[in-house]
């Protein structure tokens, strides 16, 4: 009996110790910088942009190989209830074996057509392009929600223990409420403020650290990690001390904007694609010409090697010209619709042209209100933090009133949060500023 308790709780131990080391392992600190790398090598919707490009890949290959001869082989067995034969006068002759096989072997290989496949082949390589640049979309999206996460979840933290910090200090003045109450130094509504605060303040701590769990869950989704998995960020931007943005200029990281950005070069590659399938629509005007290699054999046995009646076998070659010179106007109108269809998409990137301009500048005034926010959150958490110390003390020496301290901690827990918020919310405004750009990275504006 002992040693089967003793064997269990070696087990156990194992067991935890074992979980435990995992436990570290994956706990290990994290920057952003590698948060957002490992999101970027685990997100499904990397592989599936990747996987995109593949596809694209092999479409062009299959343009290509259009291009190349084509060949094909048939083989065919043919028995008639009667010999062929023909009337030579009053004579009939047979003509052809009764059971014939025969097989052939063709060989097609495209001269012109109409640059047709000219135009596909370019089409398609232009597709590849375009998944590409999607791709470059999804990484651009993908850091953004990244950093954002994890701007998030540092905020959730900070507000957390802001809110532990005021349970443990209305606890307090509670207990010493309940003490000047007792002794008959406050009234019973000045105790009642106190325990309603401090129920509220802990119903807000439970809230909070919901808020912390949710937030890792979406980081850990990003990350395409285990939801349950924990996670610490190594730098939690607390201290930042923001550069100024105001003497950026607008106009020239619009510019930047307009040739980073995945969107517009992608609206640029579909106006390509556009006018090339205007030249492919116009080859329908064009005849087509291939020249076809072809071998044959027929005959009376299985390898159509012995014919009595004709050759065992032949060869030809022949130029195939084909044009389908009246088609009622399906190709004018063809040609009319893709020329509409460009007219629409040079209107569209106009449109995105300015959107861009103003995410831009939209993302520079979020950092400036950002930045200033900073400085007076600070300057505000100070001031806090020495009216709740003044009041507490006057309170403990019956100079102040229980309500008086009761809001001087709510100006604190506010300040706190509101400081922690124009941190994170700094932070999140150049990460902002990054994808309106087309940036991952911008060194000169705060730290990402």
């Amino acid at each position: 009996m002992n040693r089967c308790l003793w064997s269990g709780l070696i087990c156990i131990t194992l067991f935890f110790g074992t979980g435990a080391a995992w436990a570290d392992s994956e706990a290990e600190a994290l920057s952003v910088s590698r948060i957002v790398a490992v999101a970027l090598k685990n997100n499904p919707g990397i592989r599936e942009a990747e996987a995109n490009i593949g596809a694209a890949e092999s479409a062009v290959k299959s343009v290509r190989a259009q291009m190349l001869p084509e060949a094909d082989f048939s083989y065919g067995y043919t028995s008639l209830m009667e010999p062929p034969s023909m009337k030579v006068g009053e004579e009939e002759m047979q003509v052809s074996h009764q059971r014939t096989y025969n097989w052939n072997i063709a060989v097609v290989q495209p001269l012109f057509t109409g640059f047709a496949l000219a135009s596909k082949l370019n089409i398609s390589k232009l597709d590849v392009t375009s998944r590409e640049l999607e791709k470059e979309q999804v990484i651009l999206d993908l850091t953004r929600n990244v950093k954002s996460a994890c701007y998030n979840l540092m905020l959730a933290r900070r507000l957390l223990s802001v809110s532990k910090d005021e349970v443990a200090a209305l606890s307090a003045h509670r207990r010493n409420a309940e003490l000047f109450y007792n002794q008959g130094l406050i009234r019973k509504n000045d105790l009642l403020q106190a325990q309603v605060a401090l129920a509220n303040s802990e119903q807000q701590l439970e809230k909070n650290r919901t808020d912390v769990r949710k937030a890792e869950m979406r980081l850990n989704r990003l990350m395409n990690r285990s939801l349950a998995l924990p996670i610490h960020i190594s730098d939690d931007g607390v201290g930042l001390k923001p550069d100024t943005v105001a003497t950026y200029d607008v106009a020239a990281l619009g510019v930047e904007a307009l040739e980073a950005r995945p969107l517009m070069r992608l609206l640029d590659n579909g106006l390509e694609q556009l006018g090339i399938t205007v030249k492919l629509t116009k080859s329908a005007w064009y005849p087509t010409v291939a020249l076809v290699g072809r071998y044959e054999q027929s005959g009376d046995n299985p390898l159509a090697t012995d014919n009595d009646y004709a050759n065992a076998y032949n060869a030809s070659i022949t130029a195939q010209f084909q044009w389908k010179f009246w088609m009622g106007g399906k190709t004018r109108a063809e040609v009319a619709g893709a020329g509409q269809k460009i007219r629409a998409l040079e209107a569209s990137i106009e449109g995105y042209r300015n959107q861009i301009y103003e995410e831009v500048q939209g993302a520079v005034l979020d950092c400036q209100v950002a930045s200033g926010n900073m400085e007076i959150a600070e300057r505000a958490l100070g001031q806090a933090k020495e009216n709740w110390r003044i009041t507490d003390l006057q309170f403990q020496q019956q100079t102040a009133l229980a309500s008086d301290v009761l809001d001087a901690r709510t100006f604190l827990s506010q300040a706190d949060a509101n400081y922690y918020r124009s941190v994170y919310g700094y932070l999140n405004a150049v990460a902002g500023l990054e994808r309106a750009i087309g940036r991952k990275f911008i060194p000169s504006i705060g730290k990402p």
